[in-house]
């Protein structure tokens, strides 16, 4: 995910907690103040709403042209392989989700002889605290730590999860593979230092790459080797999207 995408999602996430939390500890306790008693419930309801769903309509907006996965790599800076960065959809909506479950999480009362909302005066009470701080800091931690990724070059395939990566030469690919993928994953079966075969799991779902492209080109790569020498280039990146548009379900000619 680009420096940008993460700002912005953190953006979003952080605003939907600062609205839940206003809406508890500030509008909740104007709004029983309104009279009739049944239009500040509504108003109170309709705000909460906009405070709920708010976030997830905007991040929904500014990722629209992101939901369906484009059919392309990046090329390296280098000009040495395709790359694959993290998709900002998935990252985004888990850390607003996150972050929205830790502004519902914050404990309040009603603060005894007023009409205001405050932090609980039980010290008990007030240790659930760490509860939302929890979530936050696993928001946050969603969107900055290093996110999946993927490296096409003629030597091989890197997969690069959030704490190790896995590098696999195209001839240890085994045969007939991988599979399209299905659901959330693509999984890579391969040979490993001493032959055995071993397996390593593509978050497909992570990433900014449509799911059968992907799975189509790196079968090609294992299966015609005269080819990856251009990997990393302009022209045969040209001719991977062409190809593919031409006919997805067949090998790459």
């Amino acid at each position: 995910m680009s420096l940008a995408w993460r700002l912005t999602a953190t953006v979003v996430a952080v605003a939907g907690f600062a609205g839940l939390v206003v809406y508890r500890f500030v509008l909740q306790a104007m709004f029983w103040r309104i009279e009739p008693a049944s239009t500040g419930t509504w108003v109170g309801m309709a705000t909460f709403a906009v405070a709920l769903f708010g976030p997830f309509l905007g991040y929904l907006w500014l990722t629209r042209r992101l939901l369906r996965a484009p059919a392309t790599f990046q090329r390296a800076d280098d000009g040495a392989a395709f790359t694959v960065t993290g998709s900002p959809v998935l990252p985004g909506f888990l850390a607003i989700v996150l972050m929205l479950q830790a502004g519902a999480a914050v404990p309040y009362e009603k603060v005894p002889g007023t009409d205001r909302i405050g932090l609980p005066a039980d010290p008990a009470l007030q240790a659930f605290i760490a509860l939302p701080a929890l979530l936050v800091l696993v928001a946050l931690a969603v969107l900055w730590l290093p996110g999946a990724g993927l490296r096409l070059s003629p030597a091989g395939i890197t997969v690069r999860h959030a704490f190790r990566a896995h590098e696999i030469g195209w001839d240890a690919l085994l045969p007939g593979g991988p599979a399209p993928v299905r659901r959330w994953t693509m999984r890579l079966r391969y040979r490993g230092p001493g032959g055995d075969p071993r397996s390593c799991s593509v978050p497909a779902f992570w990433l900014s790459v449509d799911g059968i492209f992907l799975a189509t080109v790196v079968r090609h790569y294992a299966e015609r080797p005269e080819h990856r020498a251009a990997i990393g280039t302009e022209v045969e990146l040209d001719r991977l999207r062409s190809g593919f548009r031409r006919r997805a379900s067949q090998p790459l000619v």
